[in-house]
């Protein structure tokens, strides 16, 4: 055996032994480790290069690197620590979008949005307790039915009737995009390990939230040079249909490498198991789960995206907040989230059959 098998067997040993003692899948740690090199790599490529750029970009550019180092370590930390508390995370982060989102919308009634922020964060703090619980049923009824209901009924015991449907209205999209609808990243979580043998559930948050954080890049790198025919300039002129192409096709490489490390979606799926469309997909030369999750993620990640910037254009407003230096705020980066979230997690329940 060559110095490269001696090599390869070393590194596959001290693979294994890091993943023991995190307790986690070889395949999990293996992908955090090619992030962390990638941002660091990266990092090191546009530092080098940054005293050719004007002053200005040059400072934007620093910012948006350390946010990343900064979103990158807190979700890293949460995934280290397991499931509790990335689901704790995604709550914080549901939280911090709906302040975001609260204190941008106009409230010159007397401050009544503000006055029904205890509401909405009991609300958000009980979608997310539903999960670490394992209710399915209360985690689907709870905002939009129960939530919906109670919100309705305090606005009444405001005794203030004015901008009555206006209130209720804005208050209840708000908790379904950014707790509801987000939500649904949290439960990934809450699945059963044996749902997922190859990387558990951490493995299904991070397949998820990799490649819909990877497609929003991809779709401004391939727009920015390229980007000649725009979708829907009115509310997102820097979207493009090269930039959503090339995203696509991005994507599609890189979930079917993440897929056999992350997920059992490269394999059959037991749901179809002994049907014809089962055995027909079987078939073909390549998995076809992890394209067909690329092209809805990337589908479902611009209508997220177009679905906030038409949002902040109504409230003339570029960036929802300034916690993200470089990058704007919680809305900015989880606006893809909120629509591929609950399209993926159905599907994988679907596929895998079973809520829990």
């Amino acid at each position: 055996m060559g110095v490269g098998g001696d090599a390869a067997k070393g590194g596959s040993r001290m693979l294994a032994r890091l993943a023991a003692w995190l307790g986690m899948a070889e395949g999990v740690v293996l992908v955090g480790a090619g992030i962390f090199l990638a941002l660091l790599v990266g990092s090191i490529a546009r530092l080098v290069h940054l005293h050719r750029l004007p002053p200005a970009t040059a400072r934007s550019l620093r910012l948006r690197l350390r946010s990343w180092w900064v979103v990158a370590g807190v979700v890293g930390a949460g995934v280290v620590l397991g499931p509790t508390a990335t689901v704790i995370l995604m709550g914080g982060i549901s939280l911090l979008a709906l302040r975001e989102y609260v204190g941008l919308i106009p409230d010159p009634e007397g401050g009544r949005i503000r006055a029904l922020r205890g509401w909405l964060v009991a609300a958000t703090i009980l979608q997310y307790a539903w999960i670490e619980l394992g209710s399915f049923v209360l985690f689907l009824a709870f905002i939009p039915v129960a939530g919906f209901l109670g919100l309705t009924l305090r606005v009444v015991l405001t005794r203030d009737p004015t901008e009555f449907r206006h209130l209720v209205g804005t208050l209840q999209w708000g908790l379904m995009l950014l707790v509801f609808n987000l939500s649904h990243v949290a439960w990934l979580l809450a699945m059963p390990e044996s749902s997922n043998p190859v990387g558990g559930t951490i493995g299904w948050f991070l397949f998820l939230v990799i490649l819909t954080e990877f497609n929003d890049i991809a779709q401004a790198l391939w727009g920015r040079p390229f980007g000649r025919h725009k979708i829907i300039p009115e509310i997102s002129p820097g979207k493009s249909w090269e930039g959503l192409i090339g995203a696509l096709l991005c994507t599609i490489v890189v979930s079917s490498l993440l897929a056999p490390l992350l997920t059992p979606l490269a394999d059959p799926a037991p749901r179809l198991a002994g049907t014809p469309l089962g055995e027909w997909l079987a078939g073909l030369p390549l998995p076809p789960w992890p394209i067909l999750i690329a092209v809805g993620i990337t589908i479902a990640g611009f209508c997220g995206d177009i679905v906030i910037s038409a949002f902040k254009r109504d409230l003339h407003v570029k960036d929802s907040g300034t916690l993200l230096p470089g990058q704007g705020g919680i809305l900015d980066r989880i606006d893809s989230l909120t629509f591929t979230a609950p399209l993926f997690l159905y599907l994988v329940l679907w596929l895998r059959g079973g809520a829990s």
